[in-house]
């Protein structure tokens, strides 16, 4: 696992910089696990385009991940680790003992031939699955769930992890440190995966050219400011003026800091400590 960097025989490639997917061994998906992935190009089911910025970009083919980890008590044997276009992470391909094959996120020192098993006795090694209130104090997780049961919902994305922090015996609650920096609670029967997220050079991707953000359905951003006034707040003026107050959106919402969730309240009750 690493970065490759190129020759700057173009002035694209003088900072580009790629993963050299030394720890891909498969090139071609499980077709048993593949379903179709449409592009909705920021658009409703009536066209309108409700998020802007989407578009274009190479075809995809969607992989259906285990998150639930809910085939209990039957190891499974690791096949191969595969690239994954949905996700930053990599993914690796498990038979089970009963002969069903499944995606997981691969966790950093996966390899194949491991074993791995989703149990509440399972060791504590790198790919088992165990509900938080089996791991120890101080062991990286990552694919936490909310709920007992639902799936895996936080730390999914290369190169993350959670550090179990501690608990609370009498609200049979878990402490997490979330790699925001947030210590929050979890209930102890919620199921989390043991280790690092792989692919961690994936911070230190440079794209190097317009073109290579295109090729992730990502379209051009155009400045407020460069804009007239009718279309943008922060737009008009003699020259380069920045004369607002507050960064907004074109719809008049406070940008750059100000708070959107609805469920604070509810969901706040479980945050031990803020990130900030």
């Amino acid at each position: 696992m690493g970065t490759k960097k190129f020759k700057p025989i173009t002035p694209s490639l003088r900072y580009r910089v790629i993963s050299d997917f030394s720890e891909v061994t498969k090139s071609e998906p499980e077709k048993s696990l593949l379903k179709p992935l449409k592009k909705s190009g920021g658009r409703n089911n009536r066209g309108v385009v409700t998020a802007r910025r989407k578009g274009g970009g190479h075809k995809r083919r969607y992989r259906i991940i285990d998150f639930k980890r809910n085939k209990k008590e039957i190891p499974a044997r690791v096949e191969a680790v595969e690239y994954d276009p949905n996700r930053s992470s990599r993914i690796a391909l498990v038979l089970y003992d009963d002969g069903e094959r499944r995606y997981i996120l691969a966790p950093q020192g996966l390899k194949i031939g491991d074993r791995i098993i989703s149990s509440e006795t399972a060791p504590i090694e790198v790919g088992n699955c165990l509900p938080l209130g089996k791991i120890p104090v101080g062991v990286k997780i990552h694919n936490i769930e909310f709920q007992p049961d639902k799936g895996g919902q936080l730390i999914r994305s290369a190169g993350e992890a959670g550090v179990v922090t501690g608990g609370d015996d009498k609200s049979q609650y878990i402490y997490v440190k979330l790699p925001s920096g947030e210590i929050r609670a979890f209930h102890h029967k919620c199921h989390a995966t043991i280790g690092q997220i792989g692919n961690i050079d994936h911070s230190n991707i440079v794209y190097g050219k317009a073109g290579a953000k295109r090729w992730l359905g990502k379209r051009p951003v155009s400045r407020g400011v460069a804009m007239n006034p009718v279309d943008h707040p922060h737009g008009g003026g003699e020259g380069k003026s920045k004369g607002y107050k507050q960064p907004t959106s074109p719809w008049g919402q406070p940008a750059k800091g100000f708070k959107t969730r609805k469920n604070k309240k509810k969901s706040d009750r479980y945050v031990i400590k803020k990130r900030k």
